[in-house]
Order: C-alpha cells, then structure tokens, then sequence
C-alpha cells in the first residue's frame, strides 16, 4: 500500500498544473530568441569597419573626418547615432556641410561639401561664398585672399559690396583688395596698389562713375605717390600723398573741394 500511494505521489509531481503551460512556454521561447539575439547580432549589427567620403576636398582630409567621427571601438552600425556624427564632423571650420548615412553590413557613408573661401574676415578668420565667418588654423588661411572686414551682421552686405566694387573696377587702377566698414558705418577700400579710398557712410558703389572718371584722369599717371583718396565730399574729392607733397603735374581740381565748411560729407 505504501508503494502504491508513493507511486501516486510521483506522478502528481511530474504533472504540470495547465494554467501554468503557456507561461512556461512563453518563457522558453523568450529564452530561446535571446540566446538567437545574441548569436546573431554580430551578423545582423557588426562593428563600423569604415567609413566612406563623397565629396571634392582640397583642404580637408580623410583622416580629419575619419578623427571628427570619433566612433567607439567597436562602435556598431545601428548603435550610432547619425546626428551626433554629422555634427562632430560638421564642426570642422573647413566643413559647409555633411550628411551621414549607413551601409550594410559596415559602412559609414559622410557626402560632404568643403567651404569655398571668399576672403580673409578680421584678423584670423576667413568669410566663405555663402558669407559665413569661421575660423581655421592660421596657416590655413589662404594670404592671397582679399582682406574684409565689418561689424557683426554686415558679413553678407560686406561681402555682396566688395562682389560689385571687384568686378566694376576689375580693369582698371582701382581694383579693390579689401573693403572694410567701420562701427560709425564708413567704408575705406584698399585697392591692389595700396591705395586707400575713403568712401564714407552710405552705400560706396555710387563712387564707382567718379573713381573711373575724374579721379583715373587726374590721377593715373601719378598712383605711385598717392596714399590715400578721400571721395567723402559732396562735389569732388582729396588727395594723401605718401610723401605729403603733390606733384606739380596734379591739376589742381585734386585738392580738396570747398564747400560752406570745407569739409568732406
């Protein structure tokens, strides 16, 4: 009797109760697709094993943006946040913009525009084609460029003015190689002889008809000694002479006009 009831006892053990067989058998399957995670996931989100640059680069380099990236050893392709990447490699002063996308199973693909410099901007920045200022390294700024500057928020006006001055005076003398404006809002122009012209407030382009008129007539045999014109006069406009003594060849229409108070507007 004894064996019989110990009989009984054992098969009551090795009887599961029927509420508990789908729980059991939801837990076996969440084993077994953790276990096939594991094992696939170096296949199906393998480590970046490059990265691949679209884009013309003349200044930059592939090891600056490969640097910029900054990914993890290890750093697998779906773990990588694009957003943060784009914008590390975007914060390169040579970078305009970039965007970044992934190749299966272990690319990185960064298509990139490269700034286009306009021109040197203050002391040690430069302002690129699409007018914005940024600030490389020193000996990468190109010293052939033209030398801009201006107060905060004229960079595109600055810019878009020296365009003109360039291209209406590019033939002649007076071909500009910087332009800068002042915080009262004057304007000079320095042109590739060195000559300073003192444009004054207001917009400097309308000086263009007296610099290639007048101004080339009384003047042009004579650049080497000029230092400076001043064209801040409502009715003509001055001379500076690098050694302070005008040539007695200069007609006399260069020195400065008088007006009610003899003084430039």
């Amino acid at each position: 009797m004894s064996a019989t009831m110990l009989r009984h006892h054992d098969d009551e053990a090795a009887t599961w109760p029927r509420y508990l067989r789908p729980g059991l058998l939801l837990a076996a399957l969440l084993a077994v697709a953790i276990v096939a995670v594991q094992l696939l996931a170096p296949m199906v989100n393998p480590p970046v094993d490059s990265i691949r640059i679209v884009g013309a680069m003349k200044r930059l380099k592939a090891t600056d943006i490969a640097a910029a990236a900054d990914l993890e050893p290890d750093q697998r392709l779906f773990d990588t946040d694009l957003l943060d990447v784009r914008a590390r490699i975007e914060a390169l002063p040579w970078v305009s913009q970039a965007q970044v996308s992934r190749i299966w199973p272990d690319t990185l693909a960064v298509k990139l525009v490269e700034r286009q410099p306009f021109a040197r901007w203050g002391e040690a920045q430069v302002i690129d084609r699409d007018s914005r200022v940024f600030t490389p390294s020193p000996d990468e700024i190109p010293q052939d460029l033209p030398q801009l500057s201006a107060p905060a928020g004229h960079e595109a006006e600055t810019a878009a003015v020296y365009e003109e001055l360039r291209l209406r005076l590019a033939d002649s003398a007076w071909s500009p190689m910087g332009l800068q404006l002042d915080a009262r809002g004057e304007w000079r122009m320095t042109t590739r002889l060195g000559i300073e012209l003192r444009l004054g407030q207001g917009d400097p382009r309308r000086h263009v008809a007296l610099i290639l008129g007048t101004v080339s007539d009384s003047l042009n045999a004579q650049l080497e000694k000029v230092g400076y014109v001043d064209l801040r006069y409502s009715n003509g406009f001055s001379v500076g002479w690098k050694d302070g003594v005008a040539p007695a060849s200069v007609s006399d229409k260069v020195a400065a006009p008088r007006g009610t108070d003899g003084k430039p507007h």
